[in-house]
């Protein structure tokens, strides 16, 4: 066997080796997330946060993190792309205290949605309009007068095919808008390559980068600017992916 050959074998021998870590790990951490966070506000958090750096090292992953999660003063709303599953753990990771907008179909996943509810994660219903629209409307009253911290949204709406972006949707931006919050674009590269799209927890080693760029602010701006918003800080993504 030559040794690229051998090179390439074991590549594979350690991705499956790393898909049974991320199993197990997660058949562990998700529902101790659950009873830990209902013992102690926050503790769930933390162990979701320590338990995602801990997977990464035994995976062979190394997280790097540029910038500054949420500058100046308040709270933000954090729009990042979406390439790979492991987007999650390395923004987690990054933000500990970012609360996630996700797909209403997850919550259908009996053992994730019960720790995505302990993580205070906001359901969205993607496919139905109005109702929506409503789920955004009870995440804002909750925000207004009151400092709760950043949200971090995956403005593609879904994660985006190998090597490809989906355009970014404008919930995130009448979000911010009507809250009076900044946004914080992010850039996140590769994840896809140590976690595929469709990679079925297969998880090789390598860096994943998550570069937090500077803040726009939404101040004067009222909802009927949300495409122009969006357009800004989808520019500003699509830039620091194409550098990167």
């Amino acid at each position: 066997m030559t040794t690229e050959g051998r090179v390439t074998l074991g590549s594979r021998v350690r991705g499956q080796l790393n898909r049974v870590v991320v199993v197990a790990g997660l058949l562990v951490l998700l529902p101790a997330v659950c009873v830990v966070e209902r013992l102690h506000r926050g503790s769930g958090r933390r162990l979701a946060r320590w338990g995602a750096s801990v997977g990464a090292t035994a995976c062979g992953v190394h997280f790097e993190v540029h910038g500054i999660p949420s500058p100046g003063a308040g709270s933000s709303i954090v729009v990042a792309n979406h390439s790979s599953p492991m987007d999650i753990a390395v923004l987690l990771w990054a933000d500990p205290a970012v609360q996630f907008m996700a797909a209403a179909d997850l919550f259908r996943v009996p053992l994730l949605a019960s720790a995505m509810r302990a993580l205070d994660t906001v359901p969205i219903d993607r496919r139905d309009h109005d109702r929506a629209q409503r789920q955004l409307d009870d995440l804002i009253n909750t925000r207004q007068g009151r400092d709760p911290g950043d949200v971090a949204v995956f403005a593609e709406g879904a994660i985006a095919p190998s090597g490809g972006r989906l355009p970014f949707k404008s919930g995130a931006f009448s979000l911010a808008i009507r809250t009076g919050s900044q946004v914080v674009p992010v850039a996140i590269t590769g994840s896809d390559t140590v976690l595929r799209p469709r990679g079925r927890l297969l998880v090789r080693p390598g860096v994943v980068t998550i570069e937090f760029l500077p803040p726009v602010p939404t101040t004067g701006l009222t909802v009927d600017d949300r495409h122009a918003l969006r357009d800004l800080v989808e520019s500003a993504v699509l830039d620091a992916l194409r550098v990167a």
